[in-house]
């Protein structure tokens, strides 16, 4: 009975793994489950910083066939829509690209 911790002192941070709290590790799970697992998009967002140095956009999520590019604001994406057709030639040309790459913009402040 004494290697129970049922009411005694908390786990240590060291021991409980990757996430910190609770509710950050419920957040994961849900994120998980509701993500579309994409080998390419996974390693765009890893690239992403290289292939696009000073441009506004980052990699947001991959769902239902398009690849959702995230901006700070709605000037910004009014004004990243004219090179949209650049972007998606670039990332055509990469390896293990989809045959038809289809590419969303949506405004995501955080």
């Amino acid at each position: 009975m004494n290697d129970r911790n049922l009411y005694g002192k908390a786990i240590d941070v060291d021991k409980r793994g990757r996430h910190r709290s609770f509710s950050s590790s419920v957040d994961a799970v849900l994120l998980d489950m509701i993500r579309e697992k994409n080998d390419f998009f996974d390693s765009l967002a890893e690239k992403w910083s290289s292939l696009f140095p000073g441009i506004p956009l980052r990699p947001g999520r991959y769902e239902n066939g398009y690849i959702v590019l995230y901006v700070r604001s709605a000037p910004q994406l009014f004004s990243m829509r004219p090179r949209l057709k650049a972007i998606e030639r670039t990332l055509a040309s990469l390896p293990g690209a989809p045959k038809k790459l289809n590419i969303r913009l949506e405004v995501h402040s955080v």
